[in-house]
């Protein structure tokens, strides 16, 4: 009676009632939660996926396609699953569907979410490591983006609810819900929620139960379990335990049953960024499984008209299978030609360059570079220049977390020759007339310089940008409270700048602006930098690039070896011009001058704890999933953060056409200020100790990675970091040992069939390997 007994315990220290499902309905799948089909909530889970699979199955269409059309095959032995977490709890909880009202159902929330993992560990069958990653408190640059799409589910919400109502109320009736049921807020999946600790707890003694009474179970994988109590995204928190086994490895040259060379690593998750994390770690068998999309959008979109399927009716034909192997086969297929013409050719080093050339056109932690975007051909047009420019080059544009600025500046001037041409177009979509000035009209030797325009130095009022930290010169237009600094001494040289005089069309929509071009426009609307105010915006477009390259560094780190630092974010909500990208060396003061590669200091400090991430991520409507003392916070007038819960914003589409895709425009939380505040109120809690329950205080504390092992594992070395458990109770079955794991498979491959696909070449498994 694990569940009951975890709910119980949970309940208790909350001072609720508990309650206790019967293990006999967890045979047969079962429905999520109670649904009132007369609404419709927008998915939030499907960013960005279909763009890079659609580019992949565009650029090498004979391999990619034909093997995504098999679905999941029979005949791989796959050695570590990897399951990114929170790709099923939300699709198990609310299921990322239109049309439906989701109430809460923590007991059928949970066997769904459990009833999954256990169909996807049968149907893979991984012979050596399962590791369920749950996402923990992430860096606090993925905090932003968490901040921004949860403010923006949460105003669909209120508009969702506003239209249920006006439509009944048009109808003649009155919108009612149960009064015994509550509104599901699925930004309860967020580390530090009560619904989160609960979720924890029960996932360590379903496992624990399973290797108890489930023969395949028992005589399976070792089981790792990373909760949302262990900082970190949970596809970083797979990397870093593939990193760690690789530097394992390199070490002492012996294989475990953790790791070992040549074995196949299989990555189930919905995020179209594991693709390069996947790249990234160069092993040589590395798979991503996910469902179709043409199953899960079912009923949606060009899928409309298909039947949409319950997640537990799934066959391994609803599967498809992305061998990152194919892909590097094909890179290394479309570079061969330059094993001759470089020295130490590289395919690793190819393969990171086009990680690298993928985080411009954006992720979770950077915004694209303005004129860059999947859909309108950005990484093939990078991938063709990068071709190009690499015997020019006679070498690669990163090392790792390194990249080479001359290399890199050479590259986005290339790329800045369509940069012009992307606003015309968005000009012409958006009916903007700014869009369409011309840069021609940019006369002043300041406007473009650089290397590779007409090689004029960095202006002198932005040099101190390349410096971090460094303050803008004062601002030439008088301040809301009206002091004019336009007379200050130092800014008597600087000449006027004039602006647009040949666009009538732009002089009546915005008859303030003094913008030229395009540029002077971009950063006039976005950003709000005026073109007038001349000194102190080409600083701060100098400063914007240095976020910027430090942002891409940044990434690199992150991608290559783990979270450098955990306090760095992007300050601003629109990245830099290609055109802007110019003399790179000078942000680099660390490194040799003659350094090849050069890169960014940064200091890891620490994840936040997680209720003060809570109150940095959550709209103030999410309030009530945060202890009372600190949802306060978000709402009271007198909040030393309340300027930072606007209770309505405004979103930017951007040139996008998806609501999703939109800049939500809130303001950036001041972290010293959030964990201040926090701090204080915990402090108080200690004193008076009535702030907080027991367990809202067991919601902030930092937990560690339990390992769970099957029988016939010996014990593993521990640094600290993780908590072995192993299974003392009896088993109910009577079956042991290997014929309890044949049987078990057999019984599992009867309603799902494993995974496929193992190439007739694979190396054969060491004995090493062998459990």
């Amino acid at each position: 009676m694990w569940y009951f007994l975890v709910l119980a315990s949970a309940y208790v220290l909350q001072g609720s009632n508990a309650f206790a499902p019967s293990f006999k309905t967890w045979s047969s799948p079962i429905q999520t939660a109670t649904t009132d089909t007369r609404s419709s909530t927008s998915s939030t889970m499907l960013f960005g996926i279909p763009k890079m699979f659609r580019w992949l199955t565009d650029q090498y269409p004979d391999i990619i396609n034909n093997r995504l059309e098999e679905g999941l095959a029979e005949d791989i032995e796959v050695d570590n699953f990897y399951l990114d977490m929170n790709g099923i709890i939300h699709p198990c909880t609310h299921g990322n569907a239109d049309g439906e009202l989701i109430f809460l159902d923590e007991t059928a929330m949970f066997k769904k979410i459990f009833l999954y993992v256990d169909r996807l560990y049968k149907m893979v069958q991984p012979t050596q490591v399962l590791y369920l990653a749950v996402d923990g408190v992430a860096p606090r640059a993925k905090m932003n983006q968490q901040r921004s799409r949860r403010f923006r589910s949460a105003k669909e919400a209120e508009q969702l609810a506003a239209e249920l109502s006006a439509r009944e109320n048009f109808m003649g009736h009155e919108l009612s819900v149960n009064s015994d049921k509550q509104r599901f807020d699925s930004n309860c999946i967020t580390p530090g929620t009560d619904f989160m600790l609960k979720l924890s707890l029960a996932m360590q003694k379903w496992v624990e139960y399973k290797q108890q009474t489930d023969p395949f179970w028992k005589t399976g994988a070792t089981v790792i379990v990373s909760g949302p109590d262990v900082p970190g995204e949970g596809e970083h928190k797979v990397m870093d335990f593939i990193r760690e086994s690789q530097e394992q490895y390199k070490k002492d040259g012996k294989a475990t049953n953790m790791y070992g060379p040549r074995r196949t690593h299989v990555l189930y998750g919905l995020d179209a960024d594991l693709i390069m994390l996947g790249l990234v770690t160069h092993e040589p068998n590395f798979m991503l499984l996910r469902e179709k999309m043409s199953v899960v959008m079912a009923g949606r979109g060009r899928n409309k008209y298909r039947k949409k399927k319950d997640m537990m009716e799934y066959t391994r034909h609803d599967f498809e299978l992305l061998e990152l192997s194919s892909l590097r086969k094909l890179l290394a297929i479309q570079f061969r030609k330059f094993s001759d013409q470089l020295e130490n050719y590289s395919l690793d080093r190819v393969v990171d360059d086009f990680v690298f050339m993928c985080m411009l056109v954006g992720n979770d932690f950077l915004s694209h570079c303005p004129h860059l975007e999947i859909d309108g051909g950005a990484i093939s047009l990078m991938m063709t220049t990068y071709i190009d420019l690499l015997p020019e080059w006679r070498g690669y544009l990163t090392d790792r977390e390194k990249i080479n600025p001359d290399r890199f500046e050479h590259f986005m001037y290339h790329l800045a020759v369509y940069e012009e041409e992307h606003f015309k177009k968005r000009g012409y979509e958006e009916n903007e007339p700014g869009w369409k000035l011309s840069a021609e009209n940019e006369h002043d030797e300041n406007d473009f310089y650089g290397t590779w325009y007409n090689g004029q130095p960095t202006p002198s009022c932005a040099v101190e940008a390349n410096y971090k930290g460094s303050h803008p010169p004062p601002s030439r237009i008088a301040t809301n409270e009206g002091i004019d600094e336009g007379n200050n001494p130092e800014l008597d040289d600087v000449a006027p700048v004039e602006g647009s005089s040949g666009n009538r069309a732009f002089r009546r929509r915005h008859p303030g602006s003094l913008a030229r071009s395009y540029r002077d426009f971009y950063y006039e609307s976005k950003l709000g930098w005026k073109t007038e105010d001349r000194e102190r915006t080409l600083f701060q477009r100098r400063a914007h690039v240095r976020d910027y390259m430090e942002g891409l560094h940044w990434n690199l780190n992150y991608y290559h070896n783990g979270c450098a630092s955990w306090d760095w974010y992007f300050p601003h909500l629109y990245s830099p011009l290609a055109t802007d990208m110019v003399n790179l060396n000078e942000f680099y003061h660390d490194d040799p001058e003659d350094a090849e590669f050069k890169s960014f200091k940064f200091e890891i400090g620490e994840p936040f704890p997680s209720l003060a991430q809570l109150l940095s991520v959550l709209p103030p409507q999410s309030s009530s999933l945060l202890p009372s003392a600190l949802g306060e916070l978000m709402l009271h007038p007198s909040s030393p953060l309340i300027n930072y819960y606007p209770p309505d914003f405004s979103s930017d589409p951007n040139g996008k056409r998806q609501s999703w895709e939109a800049v939500v425009k809130i303001p950036f939380i001041d972290a010293d200020l959030l964990l201040e505040t926090v701090e204080q109120v915990l402090e108080k809690d200690d004193a008076e100790g009535a702030l907080l329950s027991p367990s809202e205080r067991r919601r902030n504390q930092r937990g560690k990675t339990h390992i769970y092992l099957p029988e016939g594992i010996d014990k593993l070395p521990n640094d600290g970091s993780t908590k072995e458990k192993r299974s003392t109770k009896k088993p109910s079955s009577k079956v042991k040992g290997s014929s309890a794991r044949k049987d078990a498979t057999s019984s599992a491959r009867s309603t799902s069939p494993k995974v496929k696909g193992a190439r007739k070449n694979a190396v054969p498994k060491t004995t090493a390997n062998k459990r």
